[in-house]
């Protein structure tokens, strides 16, 4: 079955190449790229790659929505929706720029393979654990942790994070939330940035995840790179969800930061050896320069 991803992204360059370069990969159909800081030079260059559509999210093009949202999430979810209602493709993911998909077998095998009536098909997250030993590959991670499951003991939690347990209750630092692999021509489906719903107000479907797909999120890399982003995600960005954890890192001291980070961030061997010990590890080689290096441009 054909697919196609919508991503809405305002970032360098080699990050926009990385992601198609994953995406073509896959085997994606049809790529959209609307670049939030509507960068023409990115745009240009994007735009020479087959099945690869940049959409400059200028200001003409907010002008035929309407008005451009002050917030990233709703000119998010304006985007998708765009994409949504204008791709003749049978199934279309919502990912950032950030996040790549990674399946055990073929995505299109597994649409293929997808039975039932559910609008959408959830995948769980696994978050990017910052190794130093690594050379650069644009975004550079091998191991991932997932999300405790429902129900998980406090023990347990606390013998993977230690105290931190008690600010990543979910062990993710951003959304466990995933991301959604939508089916197009859907009556009344509103697809949204994590999941989707029948109504625009109406709260999201809660759907099981797939077993055989995760989506790596590559929330944290280096420390200088995230405590650069701290300030806005803790006042406008995905902390502030987690009162605990912005209020912790809001009034925490240099130090305390670092140890934060340190703990819950870098592929510690204790750390890789905790989470390998509850099935919560997740390993990969993306190869994203030797990957945009094969581009055919």
């Amino acid at each position: 079955m054909q697919w196609g991803v919508c991503c809405t992204a305002k970032a360098p360059l080699a990050q926009l190449l990385a992601f198609v370069a994953w995406y073509r990969h896959l085997g994606a159909t049809h790529i959209w790229l609307h670049l939030d800081d509507a960068d023409a030079i990115s745009a240009s260059v994007l735009n020479q790659l087959d099945r690869v559509e940049a959409v400059l999210c200028d200001d003409a093009y907010w002008a035929d929505a309407g008005r451009r949202p002050d917030k990233q999430e709703p000119r998010q979810v304006y985007n998708m929706q765009r994409a949504y209602r204008a791709t003749d493709l049978p199934v279309l993911a919502h990912v950032d720029v950030d996040e790549y998909l990674l399946p055990q077998r073929p995505i299109s095998d597994i649409l293929d393979d997808w039975s039932g009536d559910a609008p959408f098909l959830r995948v769980r997250p696994a978050e990017a654990l910052h190794d130093p030993t690594l050379k650069d590959d644009i975004f550079t991670a091998r191991q991932f942790r997932l999300p405790f499951p429902a129900g998980m003991v406090e023990e347990r939690k606390w013998a993977v994070l230690g105290a931190y347990a008690a600010l990543l209750p979910s062990n993710m630092l951003s959304h466990r939330a995933g991301k959604s692999l939508f089916r197009t021509g859907v009556a009344g489906l509103v697809p949204k940035i994590h999941a989707g719903s029948f109504g625009k107000d109406a709260p999201p479907l809660k759907l099981p995840t797939h077993p055989e797909i995760v989506v790596l999120h590559f929330h944290a890399q280096d420390r200088a790179t995230w405590e650069a982003a701290l300030p806005h995600r803790v006042t406008k960005g995905a902390y502030r969800f987690n009162p605990p954890l912005a209020a912790h890192l809001d009034g925490a001291t240099a130090d305390e930061i670092a140890a934060f980070y340190d703990a819950t961030q870098v592929a510690s061997p204790e750390l890789i050896d905790a989470l390998r010990g509850e099935g919560l590890l997740v390993e990969a080689k993306l190869n994203l320069r030797d990957k945009v290096e094969a581009l055919p441009f």
